[in-house]
């Protein structure tokens, strides 16, 4: 279950984690194939307007996307590129174009009545940002709690283990 409370928050040095694990009554490879398809994206993530594909193919290692978010009545375009990519295992992003550089790892782990899904945000503060860590810090932390759940309603809905 998704808890309320940081699972891990580290502030040294403006090097910051945020980390969550929320079970999901699907098998990995549902849960995967929903995480691994960019036009779901909009569904789970807050403000995201548009996922825009910068390689060809399905995504794979390697890949590069631009994430269109409005957020304060700004357009934000973020890039991101695919680093880490186990199908069904792990999948890991970081951003190469970002007003706030970020990295996303998400793992999957079966359980015996479905999977444990962790999101892992690393994220380095610079600037103003750093005046106000444990305020970002927390709101990201609040972010990867509503994306998992968002995940899991959405997966759940679909899922055949119920």
């Amino acid at each position: 279950m998704c808890s309320t409370k940081p699972s891990l928050l580290n502030f040294c040095c403006s090097d910051m984690t945020a980390q969550q694990v929320i079970h999901i009554h699907a098998p990995p490879e549902q849960i995967f194939q929903y995480i691994m398809d960019v036009n779901n994206r909009i569904d789970y993530i807050p403000a995201l307007e548009e996922v825009i594909m910068l390689t060809e193919g399905p995504i794979r290692l390697g890949s590069r996307y631009t994430e269109v978010a409005l957020i304060g009545g700004r357009r934000i375009e973020t890039t991101y590129e695919l680093v880490d990519y186990r199908e069904n295992v792990r999948s890991s992003a970081k951003t190469i174009k970002s007003i706030f550089p970020i990295r996303a790892d998400l793992e999957l782990k079966p359980t015996s009545d479905g999977t444990d899904l962790r999101i892992a945000l690393e994220f380095k503060l610079s600037g103003i940002f750093k005046l106000g860590s444990k305020i970002v810090a927390g709101i990201v932390n609040q972010q990867a709690i509503g994306i998992l759940k968002r995940i899991k309603a959405n997966v759940e809905a679909n899922s055949q283990i119920l």
